[in-house]
């Protein structure tokens, strides 16, 4: 028995908390926790699962829960590769004194773009991506031609770097198969060597790769879900239309109620107590931060979507020493190129009906009929 209340037998219910990610609506589910069992261990995950804000919020700023295994900085299937070398660099899969000194260099880089140059970027990608690819296509490619574009590449070099952050995340992702990760070694000595050519520290070339990387799912799943909402909803729609403001307070709710970003983990590196629960030293835990945004000590009438909300919050970009400081970015990129597309009459009869997920254990990324 995975769960021993009768309600989530019921085959409307997913199996567990990363079943849900790609459940048709996993927001009842995470509903059952929350006022059943917000922090327990799930024998079957094999990992602890922190579903109330209470539970997601203690973990993320816990000193003794790391964003990767004490034993295992770097996956096992990445040491002594290149990859490997980059994925040790990267701020946001390190704690400790190398997360401390290099983590303000990560925001001074976020901080340097202001919203019109992420709003010029991302029309840019829009007006590029747009006439050559099918929807599916285009919300997997937006973020990162967005975030090439901030961060300078030339634009004869910027499908193959593209393609080459693609293949570093496709391949230090868990189970990732052989072939994937001589793609992403690959890949990662490419995005290194640019990097050193425009002078930058090993540590500055990975993180400068870090960018590409995590617009991937997060941007992805934000843009795919505002056109979801987009084109559900013509009333709303035509509201968002209204100005760039508009635009982005859907942007900013959609990304609290939907949650692009369905859950992440963190690591025990000695044993602690968490809401009374005694969790043992190099035990993983699963915080559900899309239960955590519905969770209505968290937001008031946090299932309704309100882009007129009072005081929103949202856990999707994390929180504590590990927050996001892209989250300004996202926002806007999602929101100027929908605003772009909708203004240029290259919306409609684009996003068609969605069928469902792609297949990953944390981000909702929606999968629209072709």
């Amino acid at each position: 028995m995975l769960f021993p209340l009768d309600a989530v037998r019921d085959a409307a219910f997913p199996r567990d908390a990363v079943e849900a990610v790609t459940h048709p609506d996993p927001f009842p589910f995470y509903r059952l926790l929350r006022q059943e069992r917000p922090l327990f261990f799930d024998r079957h995950l094999g990992l602890w699962v922190a579903s109330s804000h209470a539970a997601v919020s203690a973990a993320l700023g816990h000193p003794a829960l790391r964003v990767r295994p004490p034993a295992e900085p770097v996956p096992p299937a990445l040491q002594g590769r290149a990859a490997g070398e980059v994925f040790a660099q990267l701020v946001r899969m390190t704690d400790g004194s190398f997360h401390a000194v290099h983590k303000p260099d990560v925001e001074r880089v976020a901080r340097r773009w202001t919203l019109a140059d992420v709003a010029c970027a991302a029309e840019d990608a829009a007006r590029d991506l747009r006439p050559r690819l099918p929807a599916n296509a285009f919300i997997a490619a937006l973020p990162v031609q967005t975030m090439a574009r901030l961060l300078g590449v030339p634009a004869g070099e910027r499908e193959a770097t593209c393609r080459w952050a693609a293949q570093f995340t496709q391949g230090i992702a868990p189970g990732a198969d052989a072939q994937a990760v001589a793609q992403a070694d690959a890949a990662a000595a490419a995005l290194m060597a640019q990097g050193r050519a425009l002078g930058l520290s090993e540590v500055q070339a990975a993180n400068r790769i870090a960018f590409m990387q995590q617009a991937l799912d997060a941007g992805s799943g934000l843009l795919g879900h505002v056109a979801l909402q987009l084109a559900q909803d013509p009333r709303q729609a035509a509201a968002a239309d209204a100005s760039r403001d508009a635009m982005r307070a859907l942007v900013r709710e959609v990304e609290r109620w939907a949650a692009p970003i369905q859950n992440t983990r963190r690591f025990a590196a000695e044993p602690l107590t968490l809401l009374g629960q005694p969790i043992a030293a190099g035990q993983a835990l699963l915080l559900v931060l899309a239960s955590a945004n519905r969770d209505e000590a968290f937001n008031t009438q946090p299932d309704r979507l309100d882009v007129h909300r009072e005081g929103g919050r949202s856990m999707g970009f994390g929180a504590g020493p590990h927050a996001c400081p892209g989250a300004a970015i996202a926002i806007e990129m999602v929101a100027a190129s929908a605003a772009w597309m909708r203004a240029a009459g290259q919306f409609d009869h684009y996003f068609w009906r969605c069928t469902g997920f792609r297949p990953l254990s944390n981000a909702r990324i929606p999968v629209f009929e072709q």
